[in-house]
């Protein structure tokens, strides 16, 4: 019960003041739950949980999902509270609830109404979910080790944002640190592909992120990509995509190296069109620099490029966010990923809340707005994930052209596939048959990756070892 109030109030002490009672009772072939406070009431009378579908532990967490929207809807009462659009649904990724549901065989009409009357959903939520479920199901694998997809951390950037919380170390005070970083990373991607070819392992998908991994220039990134390329891709027929995330990193020599080392996906991401927005948040390139970086990707021939946007940042309303997407539109990428502004404890903007006004009452018509936008362009839904403090109790969502979605983005949100993740800060994730999960992290300091990833190389890939080849 602290968990469903705390998701609600989540400075709220206990021990004293009002009491919040809750009852539930197994009778007449039903769950009955009652919840009271403060003169509220709410009761419940359940019986689509005795569907045989269902087992013993999906009764008991049933009478804690009833137990937690009890506590929602009384709290709404007392409080004037808003309903959320994503009900009781409080985790990062509600689309593996969605997909575990379609695998025991519960059809897309009827996992709505749960959706709807056990979760709480907003019908607009709830239909965002099926239709993300149905763009991803295809990619799914009957082996979760084998194909694999593989994550390498770069984890330095020009600058850092105000918004950010990632393993992102500035240039300009950690950029005596790169050095060594690579050439302990490049230790790293030769014994991965040892194994991987040892294990003959298929590769379905890597992914070069951070940081901004074009931090990374000239003949070292050349020799970067050459080892990508030798030990990792080895010919395989993979999506390859490159986290190229700031504008100003993207010269006509890096794409041309980029394109050359068979990059397929790029992502150029704005954040923002508005340049008073990119200098509240750090950023340290302008509107003409996303535009300029935009039109070399094409010029030089990158498959597909995706652009991310943030909606909610300090200072912007829906006429920001509308400009920004029309600038977008009038570019053409090939996906588009919105993210709702999350603000988490490593964040700068977390940290002095003072200097942020959100505009948390327009949060969900910027979210529509950008859909709106991104359906009229042609493109679909295909991956969704939530985060905590995130601006209006919203979600993130990426957007495909047809036969453009990310395959890494989809196995390393549902966590279907196990991804190998090396470099900075990356965590390797290991999936077993029964979809349960172990997870390995790599050090986030570039110093102490430089310095420990030798010494602890052997017992990484000990444990890489052991559960794909007992999974095989």
């Amino acid at each position: 019960m602290k968990v469903a109030v705390k998701s609600l109030a989540p400075n709220a002490s206990f021990g004293r003041g009002r009491v919040v009672e809750a009852d539930y009772a197994w009778e007449d072939q039903a769950l009955f739950v009652c919840v009271r406070f403060a003169g509220a009431e709410w009761t419940c009378r359940d019986t689509e949980i005795l569907d045989s579908r269902y087992g013993e532990l999906d009764r008991e967490r049933r009478v804690k999902e009833r137990v937690r929207l009890g506590i929602r809807r009384v709290f709404e009462q007392v409080y004037g509270l808003a309903e959320s659009p994503w009900g009781i649904l409080t985790g990062v990724r509600p689309m593996k609830m969605v997909h575990a549901m379609l695998d025991r065989g519960f059809p897309p009409a009827e996992l709505r109404q749960i959706l709807l009357e056990v979760y709480a959903l907003s019908p607009k939520k709830a239909d965002l979910l099926l239709e993300v479920a149905q763009a991803q199901r295809p990619f799914f694998r009957p082996n979760p080790n084998n194909p694999i997809s593989i994550y390498i951390g770069i984890p330095f950037c020009p600058t850092r944002c105000s918004y950010c919380s990632f393993a992102a170390y500035p240039l300009e005070t950690h950029g005596h640190l790169l050095k060594d970083f690579l050439k302990a990373l490049h230790v790293e991607i030769e014994a991965v592909g040892r194994l991987v070819r040892e294990l003959r392992l298929q590769v379905e998908a890597v992914y070069l992120g951070g940081g901004t991994p074009t931090t990374v220039q000239g003949e070292d990134l050349k020799r970067l990509l050459g080892l990508i390329s030798e030990h990792l891709l080895a010919g395989q027929d993979a999506e390859f995509t490159v986290e190229a995330g700031r504008p100003e990193t993207l010269s006509r020599e890096t794409l041309n190296i980029l394109k050359a080392a068979g990059t397929q996906r790029i992502c150029i991401n704005p954040q923002t069109m508005h340049e008073p927005t990119l200098a509240a948040i750090g950023r340290r390139h302008t509107v003409a620099d996303v535009h300029r970086a935009f039109a070399l990707a094409r010029e030089i021939g990158i498959p597909v490029i995706n652009m991310d946007i943030i909606v909610g940042l300090p200072g912007e309303e829906l006429p920001q966010v509308q400009r920004t997407l029309e600038e977008i539109g009038a570019l053409g990428p090939d996906n588009l990923t919105v993210h709702s502004l999350a603000l988490k404890r490593a964040s700068w903007l977390r940290k002095n809340l003072d200097q942020v006004r959100l505009a948390q009452e327009q949060g969900e018509a910027m979210v529509d707005l950008a859909r709106d936008y991104a359906l009229s362009w042609g493109m679909r839904p295909y991956y969704l994930y939530r985060q905590r403090h995130i601006l209006g109790d919203l979600e993130n969502t990426g957007y495909a052209q047809p036969g453009t979605s990310s395959v890494y983005n989809i196995q390393m949100m549902e966590e279907r596939q196990t991804t190998i993740a090396l470099g900075g800060g990356g965590i390797s994730k290991l999936v077993a048959s029964d979809l349960s999960l172990t997870r390995h992290a790599n050090p986030k300091c570039p110093a102490a990756y430089a310095s420990q990833i030798r010494e602890h190389l052997n017992e990484k890939l000990d444990v890489l070892r052991r559960h794909l080849a007992n999974s095989s």
